[in-house]
């Protein structure tokens, strides 16, 4: 359970308006609620026995690493670019090595599935990806830089993409170089998605799973028992070709907001019931600085999705920038339903919000936000 530290706040009761009171007395009530921990690494010994180091070969003495999780008896899930083209390709753990003897691969989708006869590790339970929750805690496994033993990434859902059969999940926990291929879990221990790709540049992006269902569908379909690949990888095609999911994010980064205005109109006209699209749309007139049509489409993407976390922390920006104390406090009290600790710091830190934020409270990149608004010690504070 979380505990919020009650001196400080009561010493903000004291200079905070009644409003502000109720709200911090909101916020605490919620504290009251048990919340899930995430598991200390020890705890994960269970799961880092079906957890496999992939190793593929190529010409002239190239290899590759990547990682793999293993989803039935002989059968270990994992991308098909760790071995795309590869020579060879086989699976290491505690130092034994073990060779597939063929290979269900769904090229476009990135999922690959490697067959063995003699693979002494247990499977790991599934989940659908379409149980899950925005902002529900995960956690990675992934063997990152060639580490000989799976480590954790700790974070959260942040979207869920419907795409072709399954969500594309969006998540916070980073991984690097050596990743791919890797598991990514609930805080009940069920495989929830295949670690896979990321957004361009190396300022902290956006990472990206594949959904479980697409390996149940991949199981129904005849092996091979070669490793060349019939198509690229969804992600990696042409930006245009790519889901509009992925096609806002480099105007997002080149700060291109026409160009992210249209993307986001587009998707809306494909799925006009897709928060996210509507978020999109709303954070590209924000920028614009049209503030009065963002806070209309913000508010379109909580309808459609009550715990959208980003349209709600960029709403109380939004009220910020107009001293709208009224349209803050609201969306501050939904915050703090979702994240009582993230919605604590942002009341503690502005004090008199509407009436003169920090300036703390503004960062010009967006994709490094959640890093000003939600700090190492309270995301320390979380784990």
């Amino acid at each position: 359970m979380n505990l919020l530290p009650i001196r400080p706040l009561i010493k903000y009761m004291k200079i905070f308006s009644y409003q502000y009171q109720a709200l911090l007395c909101l916020i605490m009530i919620n504290y009251h609620y048990p919340a899930q921990a995430y598991p200390a690494q020890h705890e994960l010994f269970g799961l880092n026995e079906s957890m496999v180091q992939v190793w593929s070969t190529y010409p002239n003495g190239v290899t590759g690493t990547g990682s793999g999780v293993v989803i039935q008896k002989n059968l270990v899930a994992t991308d098909c670019h760790v071995f795309a083209d590869a020579e060879g390709v086989n699976v290491v753990k505690y130092f034994q090595t073990y060779s597939p003897i063929a290979v269900y691969a769904d090229w476009k989708h990135d999922l690959c599935i490697l067959k063995f006869d003699n693979l002494p590790l247990p499977a790991v339970k599934m989940r659908p990806s379409k149980n899950l929750s925005y902002e529900e805690a995960v956690f990675s496994l992934t063997f990152p830089n060639d580490n000989p033993v799976p480590l954790p990434s700790y974070g959260n859902v942040k979207a869920l993409y419907p795409f072709e059969g399954g969500n594309i999940i969006r998540m916070s926990a980073a991984f690097t170089v050596g990743s791919s291929g890797g598991a990514l879990f609930d805080l009940n221990f069920n495989l929830i998605g295949i670690t896979t790709f990321k957004s361009p540049g190396r300022r902290e992006g956006y990472y990206y799973c594949l959904p479980t269902e697409w390996i149940v569908a991949l199981l129904n379909q005849p092996s091979q028992e070669n490793l060349i690949s019939s198509s690229a990888p969804f992600w990696s095609l042409p930006d245009h070709e790519k889901p509009y999911f992925m096609q806002v994010v480099l105007p997002l980064q080149n700060k291109d907001w026409k160009a992210m205005q249209d993307i986001s109109k587009l998707w809306i006209s494909k799925e006009e019931g897709n928060a996210d699209a509507w978020y999109y749309l709303a954070l590209s007139y924000s920028k614009a600085e049209k503030l009065t049509e963002a806070k209309i489409y913000f508010k379109k993407a909580l309808k459609l999705n009550v715990n959208h976390f980003d349209s709600l922390v960029e709403l109380i920006e939004i009220a910020v920038i107009e001293k709208n104390n009224n349209e803050f406090m609201e969306a501050l009290g939904q915050l703090s339903k979702i994240d009582p600790d993230r919605a604590a710091y942002i009341l503690k830190n502005q004090g008199e919000a509407v009436n003169g934020a920090p300036e703390e409270i503004r960062t010009p990149d967006h994709l490094v936000r959640s890093q000003v608004l939600y700090p190492a010690e309270l995301q320390a504070h979380k784990l």
